[in-house]
């Protein structure tokens, strides 16, 4: 499959108990929820590195730089964003990987561990064919991925994040602009009690293979021996 050179940007937070996931508690505690969240971000850098595309982090903070370099290791280059706010990172994350020699840039949430690595690879494959924008929509209105060519600030200024209406608003403004847009299948975070309990299911039918973290887990959860691991 003829795919662009591409990087993958995970915006992330690093996992720490009372901060990251808190609305999976309850039926999580605090610190069960940030072992959760640890593991969704380790199982989608591996998603990203099956897909064989080049991965970067994007986090808030020097202390949240810290934390998720001692997480991820070496290998993985972990920037901080330039300013405060979602819109600014993903604009962020678009601007350094295009001066940083890739032709196109994708972002991408770490809360959806189960994503197929084939979804990454068609994302970058539809910017060679005559695309400009690859979005991803979540089930919550949101979306979980947004690849493009070149930096489009006006998809990230003014934008009402963190509510249901994001993605349509991000394609209506994708229409104004006159730019052509492939939209990938629908995918869900994992941010809730209820996206809990269906990744639950989807693990049950799909391989051994698929989010090895995320599943241990979550089975250590049900037999009561997680430890507190890397969570601050």
């Amino acid at each position: 499959m003829t795919r662009a050179n591409g990087v993958v940007y995970v915006v992330a937070k690093a996992p720490r108990r009372g901060v990251t996931k808190t609305r999976l508690c309850p039926p999580l505690t605090p610190d069960q929820a940030a072992q959760l969240a640890r593991a969704f971000l380790l199982d989608t850098l591996t998603t990203i590195t099956l897909a064989r595309l080049n991965l970067r982090i994007v986090c808030r903070g020097p202390l949240e730089q810290q934390t998720l370099r001692r997480l991820v290791g070496p290998r993985v280059p972990v920037s901080i964003q330039s300013n405060q706010g979602l819109g600014d990172a993903l604009e962020g994350a678009f601007r350094e990987g295009l001066a940083g020699g890739f032709d196109a840039v994708a972002v991408l949430g770490g809360d959806s561990p189960t994503l197929p690595p084939l979804v990454l690879s068609e994302a970058f494959a539809a910017l060679t064919d005559c695309n400009d924008v690859v979005l991803g929509p979540a089930d919550d209105g949101g979306y979980y991925l947004l690849a493009a060519r070149a930096v489009h600030p006006a998809l990230f200024r003014e934008m009402t994040w963190s509510t249901g209406g994001v993605a349509g608003e991000t394609l209506r403004r994708c229409r104004t602009l006159g730019l052509r847009t492939h939209v990938l299948p629908p995918w869900y975070d994992v941010d809730d009690a209820a996206s809990l309990a269906g990744l639950r299911t989807d693990l049950r039918r799909l391989p051994l293979s698929t989010a090895p973290q995320t599943r241990a887990v979550l089975e250590a959860l049900d037999d009561g021996t997680l430890p507190l691991g890397d969570a601050a």
